[in-house]
Order: structure tokens, then sequence, then C-alpha cells
């Protein structure tokens, strides 16, 4: 179970028995069955250059998990390859 905190730090924890797991190995072989958080490094590229942390608001994988579909504090609604870890969606986003 991976959770964003309200400090925008992302934390993952084994389920269940809730320990969270720190080790990046370790959370770097997960492969998750759905994914709805707008932080990791599968992530980095929806957030715009000078983004503030509370601009991008949610995030959703698609079924097939291909893509990610992002909302703003700016109304938009973004679509981005999945996953997405270059910087400044340079070859992530699709359409805005």
């Amino acid at each position: 179970l991976q959770v964003s905190t309200g400090a925008y730090k992302r934390q993952v924890h084994e389920v269940p028995l809730g320990k969270q797991i720190t080790d990046p190995a370790v959370i770097e072989k997960i492969t998750w069955a759905t994914w709805t958080s707008i932080l990791g490094d599968e992530v980095l590229g929806i957030w715009p250059r000078n983004a503030d942390k509370a601009d991008v608001n949610c995030a959703c994988v698609t079924h097939a998990g291909l893509n990610i579909v992002t909302g703003d504090d700016f109304g938009l609604v973004k679509l981005f390859d999945f996953p997405c870890t270059e910087k400044f969606v340079s070859g992530c986003l699709i359409f805005t």
C-alpha cells in the first residue's frame, strides 16, 4: 500500500502488517495493481516546471497501465504515458 502524506512524502507499507518499507530497492521491485498517487519516481514527469507541490491534485493510471491522467489547480486534465519518469513532461504528455 502506498500513501501520500500531507507533507508530500510517499510512504509504502506492507499489507497486512502495516510495516513501512523504506528500502528503495524493495519498493522499485513492486508491481502495483493500481496507481492513484501524485508522488513517486514513476510520475516525475506529471509536474510542470516551477509547479507548486499543491498544483497537481489527483492522478489515476488506466486499467491497461499504459497511461496516467491528472487533474490540477488550473482546471486542466492531462494524459501522459505511464510511467512518466522524465521531468517536465518531455516525451510524456499526450493531451491537455
